[in-house]
């Protein structure tokens, strides 16, 4: 039996390492023509950033020169290889990039940095469930920021992992408060909610993160990219 297991992938998109121009060339055509399109030189480099590290990271598991890698897009535009049986989910933020890498089935991760927000209860009150903004509430004040952010990347690994985004609805998707690794429900065409597992990823002080898949018996590393 094949073993199931997750890999976490992280590391710094920028300042760009001396083998900037070896991920230009792992880039596809395609992908080499919408780095073209970035008018802003940053973040056209994280874009070469992120999807060369993504590419050659996938072409360590399937033993593929990164470039050859046939990487298609879902209904929803969910990224998946064509005939591999290996899933993968990338998530960035600020400066900083992470890639979950399975054989499990569906996943899904999500990344966020913990920065002061202004208005957080109108988000609270848009995207989060009665449950969950009920709870939310009772936080102290020092732990509402946190526990927002926790949740947020909880929901967007969820919506990430059936492939279809934010366009979900983050409130439809929602995490028991007194369990958080579990939800209390998800729309009826997902299976049912106690199916899927919640499972946060420590990283650092920085750096919020989470994943959500359809198991709980996997093998489970994290991988520093440099």
């Amino acid at each position: 039996m094949t073993e199931k297991f997750v890999d976490i992938w992280h590391g710094d998109i920028l300042p760009a390492e001396p083998e900037e121009q070896d991920y230009y060339l792992l880039l596809n055509a395609e992908e080499k023509e919408k780095a073209a399109t970035f008018k802003r030189l940053e973040v056209q480099k994280k874009y070469i950033k992120t999807r060369g590290v993504l590419r050659k990271v996938l072409g360590s598991y399937v033993n593929e020169h990164p470039q050859q890698l046939v990487i298609k897009a879902a209904e929803h535009g969910k990224p998946f290889l064509e005939q591999q049986d290996l899933s993968f989910n990338l998530s960035h933020t600020a400066n900083r990039f992470v890639i979950a890498v399975s054989n499990c089935g569906e996943i899904g991760i999500d990344l966020e940095q913990h920065r002061e927000r202004v208005n957080l209860l109108g988000l609270v009150n848009k995207c989060f469930s009665i449950e969950e903004k009920d709870y939310w509430l009772t936080l102290p004040e020092e732990q509402k920021v946190t526990m927002f952010y926790r949740f947020w990347v909880r929901k967007e690994a969820f919506v990430k992992a059936v492939g279809r985004g934010i366009a979900l609805g983050l409130d439809q998707c929602v995490i028991n408060p007194k369990k958080q690794s579990r939800f209390i429900r998800v729309p009826s065409e997902y299976k049912a909610a106690i199916d899927w597992n919640i499972v946060d990823i420590e990283l650092n002080n920085k750096d919020i993160c989470a994943m959500v898949l359809r198991t709980t018996q996997f093998r489970y590393q994290q991988i520093a990219v440099k």
